[in-house]
């Protein structure tokens, strides 16, 4: 018997399936091919969360894994989850302690957005998106004190606080706004983002949205950009 938990969307659209323990099936290769599948995405998704900040949503997907961990999981792998599941504790709690002098700093001086961004991103580590959502706008009517790499984070996590609430055509803008933001090259000079992560994000909204022709152009112009999204490729439609 499996019972369905609701996960919140990110890069890996997903439904983990958490697996009551201690029951026997007759269909156990299957069972445990489902549970396999169930850690790999929780795994991805969790290392996803890391490498972006996101700590709460880390730990989430860390202990989803946990649960889910086949029988035969190595060593060095376990112990990178359990490594992992209190490392995010220990930055939740100090993020949390954190949060009161960040939120008054923010109301202390509205007009200046670096302080208001600062805010935001302890927000969005803990896991609270609406409110970092809302303060990431706040902080763009103000671009002139953010520098360019915290105007690019405002845009892309507004795209993603929208993207994850299934709203992929409102997400969209914003996410393009993110990857057209200037920033400094190594010679001082002014250019576009290209960092393949952003692109991805603009790979995996124009399929959501079904924009076939840019999703398409993406296959054709850096088919390893998109290599990881699978044969999900070929179900956009013609």
């Amino acid at each position: 018997m499996e019972q369905r938990e609701a996960i919140p969307n990110g890069a890996v659209e997903l439904s983990i399936k958490t697996i009551q323990p201690g029951r026997v099936t007759a269909d156990r290769p299957g069972l445990m091919k489902a549970k396999a599948d169930t850690f790999c995405a929780a795994l991805e998704e969790a290392r996803l969360a890391r490498y972006g900040g996101e700590v709460k949503r880390a730990h989430f997907y860390y202990q989803q894994a946990l649960e889910a961990s086949p029988e035969d999981i190595d060593t060095e792998t376990l112990a990178d989850i359990l490594e992992s599941v209190n490392d995010a504790e220990h930055l939740l709690a100090q993020d949390e302690k954190a949060l009161p002098a960040l939120r008054a700093a923010a109301e202390q001086d509205p007009s200046n957005s670096e302080r208001r961004f600062n805010y935001a991103n302890l927000l969005w580590r803990l896991g609270r998106e609406e409110e970092a959502a809302g303060q990431y706008e706040a902080s763009l009517e103000h671009p002139e004190t953010l520098c360019q790499q915290c105007l690019r984070d405002c845009w892309n996590n507004v795209g993603w606080s929208l993207y994850r609430k299934g709203e992929y055509a409102k997400a969209l803008p914003w996410f393009e706004r993110a990857a057209k933001v200037k920033s400094v090259g190594l010679m001082g000079d002014m250019c576009e983002s290209s960092l393949p992560s952003e692109n991805m994000i603009l790979v995996y909204v124009w399929r959501s949205t079904c924009r076939r022709k840019q999703w398409k152009l993406a296959l054709i112009i850096s088919p390893d950009l998109v290599g990881s999204l699978g044969r999900s490729a070929t179900h956009c439609g013609s």
